[in-house]
Order: C-alpha cells, then sequence, then structure tokens
C-alpha cells in the first residue's frame, strides 16, 4: 500500500527497499568528488542508486597470450594437395601447329543493309586471293532486300465523305449517297452500323427541313410537256398496241418534261431522306435488342421526331406519304399505342391520298 507523503515536511515515505550506494571503486585511484542525491520521491519497490562509478578497462593478468607468426605460410603447410600446371608448348615450334591442320570455317555472311551488298563483291575478291588459306566464300550475289510497304488500313465507311455528299448543292448527289446507305442498310444491315453517327443523322433530318419556297419551281413549258407526257402514257397503258400516240413528242420536248427543277428535286430528297432514316433507324433499334436485349422506347429512336414533324406540318403531300411509310416500317408491337395516335390524325388529313395512306399503316400495325 502506498501511504502519503507530508507536504510540510517533504520526508519521503518507503514501505519496500532503498539503497543508495555512494562514490563507488573498483580497481581505481581514489576521487575526491563525493555526490550525494537526496531523494524526495515516494517509492513502493526497489530504489538503488549508483553514484559515479569508475572502473579500471586494463585487466592485471592477461586471460591469454596469442602466439605470434615467425613464417609464410602456405597451401603446403595447410596439407592441400597441389594442382598440375600443364605443359606450356613453345609457340616458336613449328612442328606444334602444322600448316595443314589450320581449318577455318568461315560462316555464310547475313547481310541486313544496302551497304553490305554493294561490298560483297570486294570481300569475295579478297578472300579468293589467298589460296594457301583454302578459304571458301559463298555469299548470296546479287540479293537484293525487297522492302514492301505496307497497306493503308482504310474505314469501311468514310464518314466524312458520306457526310459532304449529304450537304452538297447538288441534290442528284444528295440522292445517291442517300441510295447507296439505303442498299447497304437493307442488304447487310451490320455493314450500315457505321452509318449510325450523329452527324449523318443531323445532315438527313436537315435534307427534311429544308426550305424549298425559294427555289425555282416546274416552267409553263415544262408544265404542258408533262401533261402531253402523261396522256400518252395512260393511253399506252390502256392500249399497249396503240399504233399512234394521241401527242407527238420529240426528244427535247421528252427531256424537258423529265427534267425535274429544284423545288421538285429538294422536296424528292425529303421524301428519300425520310425513308433512309426510317432504315438506318431499324438498323439501330435492332442492334440494340440484339446485343442488350432491350427495345428502344420509340421517342428514343434516332431522327423520328423529324419524321413526325414531316408528317404534321410539310404541305407536300408525298413528302406526308413518305413520312408514314417510315413510321411504318420502324414499327414494333412496343410502339403500337404511340403509332396508333399518330396515324388516327394522319388519317383525317384533307388530302385523299394521305388519308388513305394513314389507314392503310393502322391496319398495319393491328396485325403485328
Amino acid at each position: 500500500m502506498v501511504q502519503s507523503v507530508d507536504n510540510r515536511l517533504l520526508r519521503p515515505v518507503y514501505n519496500a527497499v532503498n539503497i543508495n550506494i555512494r562514490k563507488p571503486e573498483v580497481n581505481s585511484e581514489g576521487n575526491k568528488d563525493l555526490t550525494v542525491v537526496n531523494d524526495n520521491g515516494i517509492y513502493n519497490a526497489v530504489k538503488i542508486n549508483i553514484d559515479n562509478p569508475t572502473v579500471n578497462p586494463k585487466p592485471k593478468k592477461m586471460i591469454y597470450d596469442y602466439p605470434e607468426a615467425k613464417g609464410f605460410v602456405s597451401y603446403e603447410m595447410a596439407g592441400f594437395l597441389p594442382v598440375k600446371m600443364p605443359e606450356v608448348v613453345d609457340v616458336k615450334d613449328e612442328n606444334a601447329f602444322a600448316a595443314s591442320d589450320r581449318k577455318f570455317e568461315v560462316p555464310e555472311p547475313n547481310y541486313t543493309t544496302t551497304d553490305a551488298e554493294k561490298g560483297e563483291e570486294n570481300n569475295t575478291a579478297k578472300l579468293t586471293e589467298n589460296d594457301s588459306s583454302n578459304i571458301k566464300f559463298q555469299g548470296n550475289e546479287n540479293k537484293k532486300i525487297e522492302i514492301v510497304p505496307g497497306e493503308e488500313i482504310k474505314p469501311e465507311v468514310d464518314i466524312h465523305l458520306v457526310v459532304s455528299n449529304l450537304n452538297d448543292d447538288d441534290y442528284d448527289k444528295q440522292a445517291l449517297q442517300m441510295e447507296e446507305i439505303t442498299r447497304v442498310s437493307l442488304n447487310d444491315p451490320a455493314k450500315a452500323v457505321p452509318y449510325i453517327v450523329r452527324e449523318v443523322f443531323s445532315e438527313l433530318i436537315d435534307i427534311t427541313k429544308q426550305d424549298t419556297a425559294s427555289l425555282q419551281v416546274p416552267t409553263k413549258e415544262q408544265i404542258e410537256a408533262r401533261k402531253k407526257l402523261i396522256e400518252n402514257v395512260i393511253a399506252l397503258e390502256n392500249n399497249p398496241q396503240l399504233k399512234e400516240l394521241p401527242n407527238k413528242l420529240d426528244e427535247e420536248q421528252t427531256a424537258l418534261a423529265l427534267k425535274l427543277s429544284p423545288m421538285e428535286m429538294a422536296e424528292r430528297n425529303k421524301e428519300y431522306a425520310l425513308y433512309t432514316i426510317a432504315v438506318l433507324a431499324k438498323v439501330y433499334t435492332d442492334e440494340v435488342l440484339k446485343q442488350t436485349g432491350n427495345v428502344v422506347p420509340m421517342t428514343e429512336i434516332p431522327g423520328i421526331s423529324a419524321v413526325v414533324d414531316c408528317l404534321r406540318y410539310n404541305p407536300n403531300s408525298g413528302v406526308k406519304v413518305a413520312a408514314l411509310d417510315a413510321l411504318a416500317y420502324v414499327a414494333r408491337p412496343e410502339y403500337k399505342e404511340e403509332m396508333t395516335e399518330i396515324f388516327s390524325i394522319a388519317e383525317s388529313d384533307n388530302n385523299p391520298m394521305v388519308s388513305k395512306a394513314a389507314a392503310a399503316c393502322i391496319e398495319k400495325i393491328n396485325q403485328k
């Protein structure tokens, strides 16, 4: 048990052993310095103080005297067996190495540079001059290293060229590019995947939104030539054995009737663009379904909103019918509710051709 300390007297209290050793000396001279330490601590175990210890490091008697070596110690003293060295052959002795025993094998040269090929003939001449050496050189004469350039790896589809063609002012170039995309998508959908990029859809949508009000319309001469051409076509359909046509048109008038005005070409390309969007959208939804097992929501199909806008706002009945065909092409049972609503609105269109096409679309989607 630890007892308390009297704070007034500051006297230490111990309940065990307290040993103080002052000025110990071990084989050393006396020292007048005496250090005394007075402690006022409290201890409950053993306390040992050693003040100023001095130890003489030199012992009075050597414990062991090591013998000193009196001579050179060799391997023979250790008892090891000596190693027999080989006899040295005098190089000046001609019998040691006969000239006939000299045989050198020269490896076949491996030239990897053009400079080495150029110096091949000179090296051959120098080696064959000394017949006594019996060295024969067998080189690959007139051998040249042929470097075949690597083939340039080109992408399957040049998207920059596709976008450039779709953005061209030439309507025929636009039409040809859309025809190529549609043909690839229908024949091999896997090869149409590179076309499914934002830039291509953006250009197709811009074509559907082009303002054609300021473009040139067909001239009166074109309209008259077309009327005559249509009358001739109808007459031939009714009577294929007809010998004389109702209207006589020469080659120039026929070419004028068949030529499209800029406004007509732009409206024609809108129909092409709508169908191209539908074909690419179908490839996109099918690929997503194949890879993930999920059906793309109709509102997330790329370009589908532009198709619906053409159906609602474009005044051209031909463009509206093309929009209906595009929607019917991408229709799925999962889209039945949205498609039915859109087709029902188009069924009430003032143009009988549009109304009839919308009714056919409703019937088609109900069969799926």
